[in-house]
């Protein structure tokens, strides 16, 4: 790795400034800051697509010229962290007149321009940053703590004509003012294609895995699926597979968990959708009904997600070969008795 140029600044939203930050870093204890901050950016499941707008947006005109080693680098960089500064003053005012009793996290911009194996790359990154004691004199000074999260970041690969071949957005919260305010980003997908897909591709591989051989397991992990879309408005797919389906105890001891987990991790890339997204209800109303026959005009339906629906049906078997679908109902119980009652 060849770490061309790097530069921080700390962003201040309470006085509204910005500061550069004079790092001061052994060369190797930069490359393994940037191979951490590589392997958190890539290995990072839960990300969105994105692609930059058309233009010449800030950021993105920013770039050519942090490539070039422009004469006016320091100053270029710097606008942007000013830019950074002046979305997150506008964002925390938008929340304050919301009450909204959320703070933007405090923290520097980081520009990274470096090479791995001849190919350029560049990093923008909010940072924790830090305050420390200078050993010699005792000053304060501000610094790059190595140790510390990153909260945001941007990585972007260039293909040998200098063009974006690749960019990866790391941010847990998915921030609109970052993605799209400061860096100027689309959504290849809209968050009501994600839930559309996403559902529609789990359902297909629940179905054709578990239907027919495996069928309450199948209703049991559809019908936690749905939960988790329904009581969720932020959703991280790896996640939510590790909860349903990780964590799942199945009915059948037989239950393929493994390849299971297999096929559903496999589904964003397949299928074409964000592993991270913000669920639309609308797209889930028309996937909850189910219905079961039990016998001829006898059926059992399942019109809405229900809690805890493995504790509810249980199926069981007599000692001479009956079976049964036990349903515990208080409420069910007391209209079947009278039912009864009513039609001898």
């Amino acid at each position: 790795m060849i770490i061309n140029d790097f530069f921080l600044h700390h962003i201040d939203v309470i006085n509204n400034t910005v500061t550069p930050i004079n790092l001061q870093l052994n060369p190797q204890n930069l490359n393994d800051y940037v191979e951490e901050l590589l392997n958190e950016i890539i290995a990072n499941p839960n990300r969105r697509t994105y692609t930059f707008k058309e233009g010449n947006t800030e950021v993105k005109t920013s770039l050519d010229k942090i490539l070039e080693n422009d004469s006016d680098i320091e100053n270029i960089t710097k606008l942007n962290a000013e830019r950074l500064l002046e979305k997150e003053v506008n964002t925390q005012e938008w929340m304050r007149s919301r009450n909204m009793s959320v703070e933007i996290q405090k923290g520097s911009l980081l520009h990274l321009h470096f090479e791995i194996n001849g190919t350029k790359q560049i990093i923008i990154c909010k940072v924790e940053h830090d305050e420390i004691l200078n050993e010699l004199n005792f000053e304060k000074v501000r610094g790059l703590n190595t140790k510390k999260k990153v909260f945001k970041a941007i990585l972007i690969i260039f293909d040998g004509q200098q063009k974006i071949s690749e960019n990866y957005v790391f941010d847990k919260h998915n921030s609109k003012y970052w993605w799209d305010d400061f860096l100027e980003l689309k959504q290849q997908y809209t968050d009501d294609d994600n839930t559309e897909k996403s559902l529609n591709a789990i359902d297909v591989a629940l179905s054709t895995s578990l239907k027919n051989k495996y069928y309450p397991d199948y209703l049991i992990l559809k019908n936690s699926f749905i939960g988790h879309y329904r009581n969720n408005d932020d959703l991280n797919y790896f996640n939510v597979i590790d909860d349903v389906v990780q964590n799942y105890e199945p009915v059948n001891s037989n239950f393929p968990k493994n390849q299971i987990i297999e096929k559903l991790n496999g589904l964003p890339a397949k299928n074409g959708f964000d592993p991270q997204f913000t669920v639309v209800k609308k797209r889930i109303k028309k996937r909850i009904k189910t219905q079961i026959k039990l016998a001829n005009n006898l059926f059992l339906s399942i019109n809405d997600f229900v809690d805890n629906l493995k504790n509810i049906i249980e199926p069981i078997k007599d000692d001479q070969g009956n079976k049964y679908i036990k349903i515990l109902s208080s409420e069910g119980y007391e209209k079947i008795k009278d039912w009864i009652v009513q039609n001898g």
